[in-house]
């Protein structure tokens, strides 16, 4: 009896992840860029990788962190200023919060996930350094070389991409994750430094 408990309660918390995954991939459908539904995935499976172990919460938070940019525009675009990273976090927050309340999660869980969110762009208790890390190196596979393509598009300076992307690079908390993204890192480096 308490077994068959256990496997109800772990299929209600795999329906929470593959419901908000669901939502958060039909917000950014209708999206100009849908290159945030790459990377909440990839958010998501670097939490796996980073901490195999990790519980619902952390891989919802992983699969909602950025949800605000679906309903709120990029208006941060990139940006380190501490006060729009705060924002971005907390309009994240409150739309993951109306998401799974709608859908039924019960209070510790949302808390839990608001938590994590919270502090994804900074990182701070040990899962929300994992989630932290595993934005960062979601952006460095999928993002770093197109941003700078982008950049060189825009005209900034061999110095100003090299600013950004080494900002990006000193997000990454622990030492097991810089190693993971070095190859990205070092690949958006060169790309800086290419005449193309």
């Amino acid at each position: 009896m308490i077994k068959e408990k256990e496997m109800e309660i772990e299929q209600v918390k795999m329906e929470t992840l593959e419901k908000s995954q669901a939502w958060f991939e039909s917000l950014f459908e209708k999206s100009e860029d849908k290159n945030d539904i790459k990377h909440s995935r990839q958010t998501v499976a670097w939490v796996k990788k980073i901490k195999p172990e990790a519980d619902e919460a952390l891989l919802v938070a992983a699969a909602l962190h950025d949800v605000e940019r679906a309903i709120h525009g990029d208006w941060k675009a990139g940006s380190d200023d501490p006060e729009a990273l705060r924002k971005h976090q907390d309009l994240s927050v409150q739309e993951a919060e109306k998401f799974l309340l709608s859908h039924g999660a019960d209070e510790e869980f949302i808390a839990r996930v608001k938590h994590l969110i919270a502090s994804h762009e900074t990182g701070g208790d040990e899962d929300q350094n994992v989630l932290c890390d595993s934005d960062c190196l979601s952006f460095f596979e999928d993002k770093a070389l197109r941003r700078v393509k982008r950049w060189k598009d825009q005209g900034k300076t061999k110095e100003e991409m090299h600013k950004n992307m080494d900002y990006y690079f000193s997000r990454i908390i622990t030492p097991e994750a810089k190693e993971l993204a070095r190859s990205f890192y070092d690949e958006a480096k060169e790309e800086i430094e290419s005449e193309k």
